[in-house]
């Protein structure tokens, strides 16, 4: 049976996981790899691309050499699940989600892992002889255990791209002595490298590439000391700002990409242990001028890149300062803040193919200034040339060996003759004619004449020009005729700018481009122009000013649009990021940075529409550069509706766009108490400790023992005496502080103009005990017994439940006093005990208290669930969604079939609001006729008043349920309910002032406080509080005086007694003291008086015998 289970288990595990087979804590696909993959070549190439494997494939043929998993979604491979495949000598398994590394067999030589989740990769070179290339970047290494590295002598090529290693040093790459190629492009943290760090494969090092690192800020001289065969050095878009010349120590050292970044210490000393460069780039460098010797000593010879830098003049000995010469044939100078040229500046480099000027300000090129040169082509394009007059050349026109020039986007006004003629035959000029007039030169020169959108393409061979011009706004592609390739750049076109690599559109927003080839600029946050402030463009790739639109309404137009339809004026907000503002709501709302939020103190709800694309909207709407999430830039749903919160600190909000409520509370409006916390008087305290709340159930049952023991001993104390009894007088006081706290217990409970404070709070459990409300007593132990939780229903099931409970608990209480009574007579043959009576008449007062006591909670709980009870919230800002809830309990949909229920089953039960006072009137009108005498059970009733008023307690009842029937039922919320029951309240207070039904003077007057009280609790709570006054004092001031009104009527109750409490404490202190004054002064007496005779009797008076101890 075990063996059964256990194969249920594993079928069950295997099932789950998709018919897939665990090893090592790796789930391996039940699919047969050739059935997935291609298997080509008799199993020797195995390609397992793009066909979303979440596992890898079984039985991956042995025979495999060459093995592509790439572009899956793989997170795990078993250790050593690659090592019984000893043929394979390529893997690639790059884009995958991978976390660990693995085993791989001795005859891999090259190993492609990029683009996964890999932290640790020591795994990988446990058996690396034979591996000559690995790529390991995209994945999140964070460091490199070299103690757990075999060496790898054969791996030359090293790709580290992305890697978070922050630091380089001796024996991080010491496994690979025999690198020749590295790249650590893309690093985010890589903050420092020390001058050994590549020590260990120096020698063999030909290519570094560090661009990207933006992190790093120094490379030190020596690092690069024992290169002695370093040909290719990248070191572009860094944080460096100064080179040590010993970086360029390597003889072989050709191509030097210092592109990106900001180095202005340069000097004839920065190149001066080269004899010779064959590419050198500086573009984007913020450079403003470059020292006329920086190339003193040094000769360079293909490529010269000073492309984007701020140079407005070009020295004229720069390239006649060397006297070995230049091999130079590209030289860049596009996109500075050239305005001239000098004559001769070029005159020294004779092998000059390609001159690249565009994008300056030049106005006038130079009579012979491509004297000298061998130049082909020219760029002069996008300049601010307004003629052409004057022939580049000194030499005669045979010598000449331009052949094409671009000149467009120039304003040239004048094309002449002898400009043309330094141009040989068949040559081309390509240039905007919209302001001069072309005739053709007698040497058959071409003129094109293009638009202003002209898309021009330049055919390089050059890589170092291809990278140059990728990055001023063209797109190369590589192309291949015959035997030879060649880069195609493509001009990006207006309405887009260029980035490295490809053009984009310019954004919606207040940007357009109406100039080609334009490019992002470093310091720029686009290639594009400007609209004019308060303008914008609706769509990508604005292409004129006129696509400009006037910003829509809600807007500011003072300011440049950005990326969205301008800014919103303050209190404003929108719901797409290109399209019109809206005036802030006056009520509950906070619009600062445009997206609408919730303030503390209110409330929404959004359960009907996505909050998370509406956080997505806010947060992208903070975004003011081109990386905002284009499918976030609007939010179409309706917003919800903002509710006040009753209690305006319940509603945090710390979550200002989702609505967060404080800590306890949670629910509709942050009306209810979360798990930990009990409600009291509508808010919520901490559940405490199990022993606190004993210690509080034991002060407040030794609070009732006290009272019980003192009514108890005044009873006793004045039996046989005439007048009012003591247990007559508690009934009578009780009754009035009873209902006072029953009156304000929902009061407070309903209120919200006032948020208690702690020191507030800390007596409102010790007023719903007073209350005698038994579900609001209970709350506090449902904080420990969870089958306690409350809300109406239960409150409703128990408040109808305890009428009947205390009239068959009492009646079963008189039947068996009753059987008992005559059992007892009829087993001792005498008559039935009268005592039985007396017996039954406590039960029928307790019965009658109970019910008495009990009925206006019971009337509470079924007012509760009255139709009217329920109010209706709109969710949504349209009111197309509504919720109807319980305003005693907003945790209750009042739409439910299980309200419906209890609602009818209130609306049932509400006979016992009129069928309880109804009967007890016709009791007391009975007896009051004088034809029979009032009941023991019933005189509580009428006791304390006047004759002619037998009646007024049911007009206190009367009194109590109607004011909390309207508090209950329509909140205090509403004008409604403050008017009614200050009205009843002022009603009822006249009538006692006026006809003081009371006989006891005292009482009366207690009466008159309470009600007095009951009056300015409700007057200061319905009074609003003005504009100029600080919500928080108010709230304080009022909090203190509800408190002191509510605490005064217990303390006039419970004073009287107190004082004689006292006094008889005090009094029975007293008689001690004087008792044991009379006892000490007896016992002295006696022992001076006292004689022993001899014969051993006692004598009082003098002694005439010898007594046995002379005391002398």
């Amino acid at each position: 049976m075990d063996r059964l289970i256990l194969f249920l288990v594993i079928l069950g595990y295997y099932l789950h996981n998709g018919g897939s087979v665990v090893t090592d804590e790796c789930i391996v696909s039940d699919l047969e790899a050739c059935d997935v993959c291609s298997c080509l070549n008799g199993g020797k190439e195995v390609g397992c691309e793009n066909v979303n494997l979440t596992a890898l494939p079984a039985n991956i043929p042995k025979q495999v050499v060459i093995l592509n998993l790439k572009n899956n979604r793989i997170a795990c491979v078993p250790r050593d699940y690659f090592m019984n495949l000893s043929k394979l000598q390529k893997l690639d398994i790059s884009n995958n989600n991978l976390t660990a590394s693995f085993l791989l067999p001795k005859n891999v030589n090259e190993f492609i892992a990029s683009n996964n989740m890999i932290e640790h990769v020591e795994d990988f070179f446990k058996f690396c002889g034979n591996m000559t290339s690995a790529d390991l970047g995209g994945n999140p290494v964070r460091s490199i255990s070299t103690k757990e590295l075999e060496i790898c002598p054969n791996v030359n090529e090293l790709s580290l791209e992305g890697l978070l290693l922050e630091k380089l040093n001796r024996d991080t790459l010491v496994a690979f002595p025999g690198l020749n190629r590295l790249r650590m492009v893309l690093m985010p943290a890589l903050s420092e490298i020390d001058a050994d760090a590549f020590t260990p494969f120096c020698e063999n090092l030909r290519r570094l590439w560090l661009r990207g690192c933006k992190e790093l800020t120094n490379l030190p001289g020596p690092l690069l000391r024992n290169c002695s065969n370093l040909s290719v050095l990248d070191i572009s878009d860094t944080s460096i700002t100064s080179l040590d010349p010993e970086l360029f120590a390597s003889p072989l050292l050709g191509a030097i990409s210092l592109n990106w970044n900001h180095i202005s210490d340069l000097s004839k000393e920065t190149f001066s242990f080269l004899d010779s460069i064959k590419n050198l780039e500086m573009s984007t460098m913020g450079l403003v001028d470059i020292p006329s010797d920086i190339f003193v000593n040094t000769s360079l010879g293909y490529l010269l890149d000073l492309a984007g830098n701020n140079l407005e003049t070009i020295p004229l000995d720069l390239f006649s300062s060397n006297p070995s010469g230049h091999d130079l044939q590209l030289l860049v100078l596009s996109g500075n803040k050239l305005t001239a040229i000098s004559p001769g500046t070029f005159r020294e480099l004779h092998l000059l193919k390609e001159l690249y000027l565009d994008g300056n300000t030049i106005s006038q090129l130079p009579q012979g200034m491509l004297t000298g040169t061998e130049l082909q082509s020219l760029y002069i394009f996008h300049n601010n040339i307004d003629r052409l007059s004057d022939s580049l050349f000194d030499q005669p026109p045979e010598n000449n060996t331009l052949t094409t020039i671009f000149a467009q986007s120039n304003p040239i006004s004048e094309l002449s003759t002898t400009f043309l003629s330094g141009i040989v035959d068949g040559g081309n000029v390509v240039m905007s004619c919209d302001n001069v007039t072309v005739r053709q030169s007698v040497q058959k020169v071409s003129v094109e004449c293009v638009p202003e959108d002209f898309l021009m393409e330049i055919n390089t061979t050059s890589v170092g020009l291809r990278d140059s011009l990728s990055m001023r706004g063209f797109v190369c592609h590589y192309k291949k005729e015959s035997f030879f390739g060649y880069s195609s750049c493509m001009v990006c076109s207006v309405g887009t700018y260029g980035v490295p690599g490809y053009c984009v559109k310019c954004p919606k927003g207040g940007f357009y481009q109406d100039e080609v080839g334009q490019y992002s600029r470093q310091g720029y946050e686009n290639g594009c122009k400007h609209c004019n402030a308060g303008n914008y463009v609706p769509f990508e790739g604005g292409s004129s000013p006129l696509d400009c639109k006037v910003c829509p309404d809600g807007t500011d137009r003072e300011r440049n649009a950005s990326y969205r339809a301008c800014f919103c004026v303050d209190n404003y907000f929108r719901r797409d990021r290109f399209n019109s503002c809206e005036l802030c709501p006056p009520i509950g709302a906070n619009c600062s940075g445009e997206a609408l939020r919730i303030r503390r103190g209110y409330y929404w709800n959004w359960a009907f529409a996505d909050i998370d694309r509406y956080r997505n909207f806010v947060e992208n709407l903070a975004t003011r550069n081109d990386s905002y999430d284009r499918s976030a830039s609007s939010f179409g749903q309706p917003l919800p509706w903002i509710h006040t919160c009753p209690e305006p600190l319940t509603c945090e909000n710390n979550d200002d766009i989702l609505g967060s409520c404080k800590d306890g509370y949670t629910g509709w409006m942050c009306a209810s108490c979360d798990d930990g916390f009990f409600a009291i008087l509508g808010f919520c305290r901490q559940c405490p400790d199990v022993l606190v709340f004993v210690v509080e159930i034991a002060v407040i049952l030794l609070i009732v023992l006290f009272l019980m023991i003192y009514v108890v001993f005044v009873h006793r104390r004045q039996s046989g005496q005439s007048g009012r009894s003591i247990v007559d007088v508690a009934l009578a006081r009780g009754k009035i502080v009873l209902g006072f706290y029953q009156v304000m217990g929902e009061f407070w409970g309903s209120i919200s103009a006032i948020y208690w404070q702690e020191v507030f709070q800390n007596v409102a459990y010790l007023i719903n005990i007073i209350q005698l409300d038994i579900s609001a007593v209970l709350v506090k132990p449902s904080c420990f017994f969870l089958f306690l939780g409350f809300n109406p229903y239960v409150e409703f099931i128990i408040g109808v439940a305890t009428p009947p409970t205390i009239i068959i608990a009492c009646g079963l209480c008189l039947l068996v006093n009753e059987m008992k009574a005559t059992l007892k007579s009829y087993y001792r043959k005498t008559p039935i005990d009268p005592a039985r009576k007396c017996l039954a008449n406590k039960i029928l007062t307790l019965m009658s208290l109970g019910l008495f006591v009990t009925y206006p909670s019971t009337c509470n709980v079924i007012f509760a669930l009255f139709k009217p009870a329920c109010v209706v919230f709109p969710i949504d800002e349209n009111k197309a969604k509504n919720v109807t809830l319980l305003r005693p309990d907003y945790s209750i949909n009042c739409s439910t079939a299980t309200h419906l229920s209890f609602e009818t089953a209130a609306y049932a039960c509400s006979f016992y609001v009129l069928a309880f006072p109804g009967i007890l009137l016709c009791l007391l009108l009975k007896f009051s006729r004088g034809t029979a005498e009032c009941p023991v059970w019933l005189r509580f009733l009428s006791e304390n008043y006047r004759p002619g008023f037998w009646f007024w307690e049911i007009i206190e009842l009367v009194r109590k349920v109607s004011q909390t029937l309207i508090i209950v039922v329509y909140g205090w919320d509403s004008t409604l309910s403050v008017i009614v029951t200050l009205a009843i309240a002022v009603i009822f207070l006249m009538l006692h002032a006026s006809f003081t039904p009371m006989k006891d003077r005292f009482e009366h007057y207690l009466q008159l406080a309470s009600l007095w009280a009951i009056f300015l609790n409700m007057l200061v709570a319905a009074v609003p509080a003005t504009n100029d006054e600080d919500p928080a004092d108010v709230t304080n001031v009022i909090g203190v005086l509800l408190v002191f009104l509510n605490l005064v009527v217990l303390g006039i109750a419970l004073g009287k007694p107190l004082m004689l409490t006292v006094k008889a404490l005090v009094s029975i202190k007293i008689l001690k003291e004087a008792t044991s004054l009379i006892r000490r002064r007896l016992l002295e007496h006696r022992s001076s008086v006292l004689q022993i005779n001899v014969d051993g009797s006692d004598v009082y008076g003098p002694s005439t015998s010898t007594p046995l101890l002379n005391t002398q």
